[in-house]
């Protein structure tokens, strides 16, 4: 048990109908409200108009976001938003909502362009942490976005990036976790969006910087998805399910933020920079062999908490297996994650557009931080090639 501390969590309200707790939040901060939300999920959604029917008694200047947020469109927001007034901002949708979202309650407070905040880049500079109350409402199970500190921007092509907007204040004010919302999330969607969750669970489960309190967490996500994920792909309507990837994802997001993330994350940013590919679907396409590489090597080391957590985490996947020996542990995790990215129609990297002649790039950008043991390029480049 080693040291640790714990970063705050937003106000939750989480279950069937926590939805109907919105217009209360939103009166604590006054009746101005920047509403974001998908551009097709919520005008196709049978709870759009019950939600715009919460909000009428409020001022509501409604911004529609498709895609993952990038540095242009993120600007191209602020020009038009700086001319208003806001008391609060909604994000009501996916992770990339909710990223936008956090970016413009953090952004709009500030006379100057996201570039500027994103870490890692040259004109990097601290933001001083100020935001316009800001509240989080998933649609999808996945990247725990509405329990972070962080919005993740994207710029794509040759040079491109996806980098992150940071601050202890970013995490949401409030989150309203209400699984019916999810219940119209399109099936490949909740596959990809549930296989990120998976790999953050299973990620800071590993990282170097775990804690008993996000292995607790981890431990309890991972247990929902693996009840979960298949069920809720086949049956979408199943609000048990639904729910409990909801939390699963909510858990994914507390625990990446106090852990960190490993290799599969380190290759979805490099990629996520060059090709408009989904995220999930990155992770989801590389979490198999990423994690039989991992445990390979994990297996060598005299480390019993890494031993012992390759157990726990095979017996959380399978219940049922017997298994014989830790061997026999790590063999079993891979292949029930591989199993059930064939199950969910996981795409190969080649699917999702990436060429094989951007695979050494790739592995030379990678960086793997938290991941539990060192990788170096030629191990890099072999899981991007079999996972191609």
């Amino acid at each position: 048990m080693n040291n640790f501390s714990i970063a705050p969590t937003p106000l939750l309200y989480f279950g069937p109908g926590a939805i109907t707790h919105l217009p209360n939040l939103i009166e604590r901060w006054g009746s101005r409200v920047l509403l974001i939300t998908g551009k097709n999920s919520f005008t196709a959604s049978p709870w759009q108009e019950k939600i715009l029917a919460q909000l009428r008694s409020f001022q509501v200047f409604h911004v529609l976001h498709s895609g993952e947020p990038t540095v242009d469109q993120v600007n191209d927001l602020l020009l038009q938003l700086r001319t208003e007034s806001f008391d609060c901002i909604v994000g009501i949708g996916g992770g990339s909502v909710l990223d936008m979202g956090k970016a413009l309650s953090a952004m709009l407070t500030v006379n100057d362009t996201i570039e500027n905040y994103l870490e890692g880049l040259p004109t990097y500079r601290p933001h001083p942490g100020s935001k316009i109350p800001f509240v989080a409402i998933p649609t999808t199970a996945g990247t725990g976005s509405e329990a972070t500190k962080n919005a993740v921007i994207s710029r794509y092509g040759e040079n491109g990036y996806k980098r992150s907007l940071r601050h202890n204040n970013f995490i949401p004010n409030a989150a309203i976790i209400d699984p019916q919302l999810q219940v119209t999330c399109p099936p490949q969607v909740t596959a990809t969006s549930g296989m990120d969750a998976l790999t953050q669970l299973i990620e800071s489960y590993f990282s170097p910087q775990a804690n008993l309190f996000t292995d607790i967490l981890a431990e309890k996500g991972i247990e929902l998805a693996a009840q979960s994920l298949l069920k809720v792909y086949t049956d979408p309507q199943h609000i048990d399910s639904r729910t409990h990837m909801a939390m699963a994802a909510y858990l994914s997001g507390i625990t990446l933020a106090h852990a960190g993330l490993g290799a599969v994350h380190g290759f979805a940013s490099s990629i996520g920079g060059l090709y408009n590919a989904t995220h999930g679907a990155i992770c989801g396409c590389l979490l198999t062999r990423t994690l039989e590489i991992n445990l390979q090597k994990m297996l060598k080391l005299p480390n019993q908490p890494y031993h012992h957590k390759i157990y726990r985490l095979a017996q959380i996947l399978q219940p049922t297996d017997s298994l014989k020996n830790i061997e026999h542990a790590a063999d079993s995790i891979v292949k029930i994650i591989n199993d059930w990215a064939q199950q969910l129609n996981i795409p190969s990297l080649q699917m999702l557009g990436v060429e094989q002649a951007a695979i050494d790039k790739i592995a030379r950008q990678t960086q793997i931080k938290n991941n539990p043991v060192p990788l170096d390029e030629a191990e890099l480049r072999n899981i991007l090639m079999t996972s191609w």
